[in-house]
């Protein structure tokens, strides 16, 4: 039995794409499952990803709707617990943002693998938070602002992010169809 991945990707392009890039890559080793909120999933072509909507609203500020805030949190955890129980989920791999708390969060409880990635040359706050529980966080480089110096050791640098074609073209048809664009 191929061990099972989680990706966890929501809100923006940002989040979503290098998301769909590690599935595309990991898909043939791997049983990949793949959860985004309703934002990020208008990025997400349902029948070419194995995908569920888990929708995690975003914190207010606004004192009033802490009581409903805390139970919101609570049920997408609980709901995150029960995805990765019953789809015997082995590791996860977040690419940030709020929407992946709960995921983050049922990884630690269920003691599962996380994986971070951080695109980005500032730590985002999610990453931040979960840093520490993580067993690697994939960066472009070393150099990332806010990064606690206790963890660099967690950082793995990999090349930039391409979509699975763009490894198979040549690279001159590359160049060249980026010159029919113009």
């Amino acid at each position: 039995m191929k061990k099972r991945i989680l990706i966890s990707t929501g809100g923006s392009g940002g989040h979503v794409v290098p998301g769909t890039i590690f599935y595309e890559h990991l898909q043939d080793k791997f049983d990949i499952f793949m959860i985004s909120d309703l934002r990020g999933v208008k990025f997400l072509d349902k029948d070419k990803y194995n995908i569920e909507i888990l929708d995690v609203r975003k914190i207010s500020q606004n004192i009033f709707l802490v009581p409903l805030q805390i139970f919101s949190i609570f049920y997408s955890l609980l709901k995150a617990l029960f995805f990765i129980k019953k789809n015997k989920i082995h590791t996860l791999v977040s690419t940030g943002g709020y929407m992946s708390v709960p995921l983050c969060l049922a990884s630690k409880i269920l003691n599962i693998k996380l994986f971070l990635f951080e695109p980005n040359m500032v730590l985002g706050r999610s990453n931040k938070f979960f840093i520490k529980n993580c067993e690697k966080i994939f960066c472009y480089s070393y150099k990332i602002k806010n990064f606690p110096n206790k963890f660099s050791d967690k950082i793995s640098i990999i090349p930039t992010l391409l979509r699975k074609e763009f490894y198979n073209m040549k690279k001159i048809d590359m160049i060249n169809k980026n010159f029919d664009l113009l």
